[in-house]
């Protein structure tokens, strides 16, 4: 299937992008140049890791000393934060006191246990985790009775999260105030693609002593896959698909066989569709390395309109608004994708209240939080 031309006509997306892909040519930039990188990078979240790969490139004391000192602070922030997460980990890990729970650490932290190219610089709050459905009420107990408590919700969206979604509602320590998130599943059980968490944790590979699981490589690049196009509405993310981007090249050249590897998995656990979408854009937008005859051997690959569609729509999603002049084909392309990625997760008969409701929420916000303090 023949790729279309991406849309190269809004400079500050060709600047946060050359950064990306060729980090040398930063230090040919000229001080608006840089001005507008770093305004766009922040929106992307992507400070810490232009950061990070200048500085291991030895490229920070080329550019100019503004610029420096805005990267180096962001890559000390990242770095607390992540260190925050960490400590996290192991207090969970503490407070479960060795019962035998298979424990899959998902996203930031994961590439951090793994050491990946992309943990370097990369902006995570919070902690994700996967167990199975059945552990899921013990380590709910078990955590809230060391401390660790939910926010506040409204009654629907307590329901939504116990009935509807695919994790239950975020816990937090207020010692800390790190969120962490419990999944039993990777994407919402009413959605379209249902996706069985079984082989993920057959497959799951040990951290040597950290007594916890993180996904296998190709699993990793499916998760990836399926929280861009099934999960997410695609606004600013960008460092997500950098997420995949810079995994699959990583593994690329690890293994030789590993982009087949790939293909094949996502076609006998039925992800095709995510995993087309995002070696489709990380090769559009992130010049990754995909050979066209692998990619044709994915089942369910859309057709060319919706092909179309989402060539048009993802990349002004994904990529960062302009700060001082937001573009209105942005905007409309984060809608239609926003109604997308509801119309994934949830049939019509639950997906139409839900957006009523939502709307109603949003302008009448004092509704929901004289809900959270009646509940």
């Amino acid at each position: 299937m023949a790729e279309f031309k991406v849309d190269t006509r809004l400079d500050h997306h060709q600047l946060l992008l050359e950064a990306i892909i060729r980090p040398a040519v930063l230090i040919d930039y000229s001080n608006s140049q840089w001005e507008l990188l770093l305004r766009v990078a922040r929106r992307a979240k992507l400070l810490g890791y232009l950061a990070a790969w200048l500085e291991k490139d030895g490229l920070l004391d080329k550019i100019p000393q503004r610029a420096v000192n805005l990267l180096r602070s962001s890559l000390i922030q990242v770095k607390k934060q992540q260190q925050s997460v960490n400590w996290e980990l192991s207090r969970i890990l503490w407070a479960l006191d060795g019962r035998e729970i298979l424990i899959i650490v998902l996203k930031g932290m994961a590439y951090q246990l793994q050491d990946l190219p992309n943990a370097a610089g990369r902006i995570f709050a919070d902690l994700d985790l996967l167990v199975s459905k059945e552990a899921l009420g013990q380590i709910e107990s078990v955590l809230s009775e060391k401390g660790w408590q939910h926010h506040a919700l409204t009654n629907y969206d307590e329901r939504y999260y116990r009935e509807w979604s695919h994790e239950i509602p975020a816990l937090v320590h207020p010692e800390r105030g790190v969120e962490v998130d419990v999944h039993h599943t990777l994407s919402s059980p009413l959605g379209n693609l249902k996706i069985d968490p079984l082989p993920f944790q057959e497959a799951a590979i040990k951290v040597e002593d950290e007594g916890v699981y993180v996904l296998s490589p190709e699993d990793m690049l499916l998760h990836c896959a399926v929280n861009l196009f099934q999960n997410n509405e695609l606004a600013d993310d960008l460092r997500h698909l950098l997420d995949f981007h810079e995994i699959l090249q990583f593994f690329s050249q690890q293994q030789l066989s590993f982009q087949e590897k790939l293909i094949n998995r996502a076609n006998r656990l039925g992800l095709g569709r995510p995993l087309f979408y995002s070696l489709y854009f990380s090769r559009l937008l992130l010049h990754s390395s995909v050979p066209d005859q692998l990619k044709k051997r994915l089942n369910h690959q859309p057709g060319w309109l919706a092909l179309r569609i989402m060539h048009n729509c993802v990349p002004l999603a994904l990529l960062p608004q302009h700060p001082d002049q937001p573009s209105k084909r942005a905007e409309l392309a984060r809608l239609l994708l926003y109604l997308r990625s509801h119309w994934l997760r949830m049939p019509l008969y639950r997906l139409l209240p839900h957006l009523i409701y939502k709307f109603y929420l949003s302008v009448f916000p004092g509704k929901s939080a004289r809900a959270r303090r009646n509940g």
